[in-house]
């Protein structure tokens, strides 16, 4: 698979940081925001050769990782309610409640549409004045 054998290839590691240390001269503060991120760069032991001058700051988390259950079992039927477009990123669509996902209920005909912004949502909520939009993280 494309970027997974060259990642695992040790002199390519090790070519990727000595850049790394050619390029930092002044502080870098990064920001992961996926609780996979984190744990991939604790694992494989990233955080221990990065830069000194490179910051990692663990984020809040994706949301799929932060969103609770009830909400997420709550989802479906929002999105099943007359007049409702359910907004969402795609990574939530397929996550499974306690009975189901949004893909599930978009299969049942439910108005959930796939957006990259929360202002997508802005512009769906201007494009049908009269339905209610609803964006779920």
């Amino acid at each position: 698979m494309k970027y997974l054998s060259e990642f695992r290839n040790p002199e390519i590691v090790e070519q990727y940081i000595n850049e790394l240390h050619k390029i930092t001269t002044r502080p870098w503060t990064i920001m992961e925001v996926c609780e996979g991120q984190t744990h991939s760069l604790v694992k494989n032991g990233i955080l221990n050769i990065l830069p000194k001058f490179i910051r990692m700051v663990h984020g809040p988390g994706c949301p799929v990782c932060v969103t609770p259950l009830n909400l997420i079992d709550k989802a479906p039927y929002l999105a099943e309610e007359k007049g409702v477009i359910l907004c969402s990123y795609g990574d939530m669509i397929r996550v499974l409640g306690s009975q189901r996902s949004l893909l599930e209920a978009k299969a049942n005909g439910a108005d959930i549409r796939i957006l990259y912004s929360p202002l997508e949502a802005v512009k769906v909520a201007q494009q049908n004045p009269d339905r209610e939009v609803v964006f779920l993280p």
